[in-house]
């Protein structure tokens, strides 16, 4: 069958249903989106809060809690322990569907009644500081994790010990300040890097040791600025750096990447990929900091995924799953989700766990099946009345659209879509999506100020009030992290949380692929290097010739 040519319906861009798309929908019995890639990106994106965290008390034990919701919001929250405990049922929240009306207009309703808990959490231990993390012990503010331990500021990783200020490690231990990593010990300010030790400042390198400030090296030790030295001088050479302010090393780090060629896309281990940051994957298009993938499109910050599309932030064991947002873990023909958990065959669910073949429903935290706006039915009851759903939803035009902006509980700007997909006020109000009005807020003056090195920065910094350099926002340092930054011999952060992961985020480029032609042999690629960088790009052939 040819491709078909659409117009999104939000942004008014023309976008291609390729035939192998339009075979997946077919096969998952959905219709065409009628939104283009990136809008359906955004849309889901609005579910999920995972930065800002409020202070309020648990309506069910009235224990204070950290929590993704706000106290402006309609519907009760309750800590993780009252969340998960039987002391309620969501199925005390069951409706009748109304066929004279919308399914979003009922869905929302239930929303807005149905218990949520004041941070997604599973399995965890002394986790309290973090939302949507699963399977880890003493986590802090370590948002999208799972099996990690002793970790702070370290968002969406996995299996991971001792880390701090990091962003999408994997198997890694007592690692900071880095991203996009495997495998990786005992190091520091590394970018999209495997199996190195002891080792700071490496930009796509592999198996190196006692190396730093070097980019596209393998199996080397003892190397500066891609040089070879002998261990006393490169001892000498990192003495000379330990008194240079961090800011002044990251500024040269990111002036010796960008003087040597560049990979036209981050992949590892991967077959017919295209995007950035693909690790052991095959026939994966347009995907972004993901690994383990097989023949998925569309996928952001996913793992362990197969025969999926329009997918982020969801892990481990998925196969023909379609617009999901977060969670993960043993979905099979799950679509239309915010969180499903072991929730096969189910659609249009909201932080549901072990639910199967169920439809419309909210706060499942037990096993269940065959429920209907949280109401069960038979197995027959329930395939009948869900085929009638569908119909009437087909004849609404709201089948196949995950759910609307305008029913998310949180605003557009304490959203993951904020960080993704940056609107401002204006332009929120403009496209009709919520957005929080935040008061200004005069930020209290700093009582102490960071040292440029660990040596000089006494214990008595963790009860300092300190001021973000670049925002002026007030955060502390915690005892847990000066352990590790002591253990690296790293400074401490002079920036807040937030402006940290920027700068993390500030060395990989734009999530979007540009069509263009390799600096050395002039062969057509796909990059996500925007032109107006000046990068020398390299296809894969030519720069692994580079780096060999």
């Amino acid at each position: 069958m040819p491709d078909i040519q659409l117009t999104c319906s939000v942004s008014g861009q023309p976008f291609t249903i390729t035939e192998s798309d339009q075979a997946f929908y077919k096969k998952i019995n959905v219709p065409l989106p009628t939104l283009c890639p990136k809008e359906r990106l955004r849309r889901r994106a609005t579910f999920r809060n995972e930065l800002h965290l409020y202070k309020r008390t648990c309506d069910m034990c009235s224990a204070t809690v950290f929590s993704v919701f706000d106290t402006d919001v309609e519907f009760p929250v309750y800590c993780v322990k009252c969340w998960w405990s039987d002391a309620w049922d969501p199925q005390s929240y069951a409706k009748d569907f109304d066929f004279t009306r919308p399914f979003f207009d009922q869905y929302h309703e239930l929303l807005m009644t149905v218990p949520k808990a004041a941070a997604l959490q599973l399995g965890n231990e002394n986790c309290d500081y973090n939302a949507l993390v699963a399977f880890s012990k003493n986590a802090y503010m370590s948002p999208g994790s799972y099996l990690v331990e002793d970790c702070y500021y370290t968002r969406k990783s996995q299996s991971c010990k001792d880390c701090v200020n990091s962003n999408a490690l994997d198997r890694c231990e007592l690692v900071a300040y880095s991203t996009n990593c495997n495998n990786c010990y005992s190091s520091h300010h590394l970018v999209n890097c495997r199996n190195c030790l002891d080792s700071s400042f490496l930009s796509d390198c592999s198996n190196c040791q006692n190396c730093f400030m070097c980019s596209g090296l393998r199996n080397k030790k003892f190397c500066f600025k891609n040089q070879q030295y002998s261990q006393e001088d490169y001892k000498t050479i990192l003495k000379n750096y330990a008194t240079q302010p961090t800011k002044n090393t990251i500024e040269e780090f990111k002036n010796f990447i960008n003087s040597l060629p560049q990979r036209s896309s981050i992949q590892m281990n991967s077959e017919n990929c295209t995007g950035d940051y693909i690790y052991n994957s095959q026939n994966a298009f347009e995907c972004f900091d993901c690994f383990d993938l097989q023949d998925c499109k569309y996928m952001f910050e996913c793992a362990d995924v197969k025969d999926s599309m329009d997918i982020l932030c969801h892990d481990k064991e998925i196969e023909l799953c379609y617009e999901i947002c977060s969670g993960g873990e043993k979905n099979y023909n799950t679509k239309f989700a915010y969180c499903a958990v072991a929730s096969s065959n189910s659609e249009y669910t909201y932080a549901c766990f072990y639910l199967l073949d169920s439809f419309g429903c909210d706060g499942f935290h037990f096993r269940n099946k065959n429920c209907i706006l949280n109401k069960k039915y038979s197995e027959e009851e329930y395939a009948n009345l869900k085929a009638k759903i569908i119909d009437h939803m087909k004849g609404t035009g709201e089948y196949g659209e995950f759910f609307p902006i305008k029913i998310s509980p949180f605003k557009y700007n304490e959203s993951g879509a904020q960080t993704l997909l940056p609107l401002t006020r204006e332009q929120c109000l403009e496209k009709g999506y919520p957005w929080k009005e935040i008061q200004a807020k005069e930020y209290a003056s700093p009582t102490a100020s960071v040292p440029e090195n660990i040596a000089s920065t006494p214990d008595s910094i963790m009860g300092e009030l300190l001021a973000c350099t670049k925002c002026r926002k007030n955060y502390k340092i915690i005892p847990q992290e000066l352990k590790i930054y002591r253990k690296l011999n790293v400074p401490a952060p002079k920036h807040c949380t937030e402006c940290r992961l920027k700068e993390l985020d500030s060395f990989k480029n734009p999530r979007q692929l540009i069509d263009s032609n390799c600096s050395n042999c002039q062969v057509q690629i796909q990059t996500t290097h925007p032109e107006e960088s000046g990068a020398v790009v390299y296809c894969e052939k030519c720069y692994l010739n580079w780096v060999n």
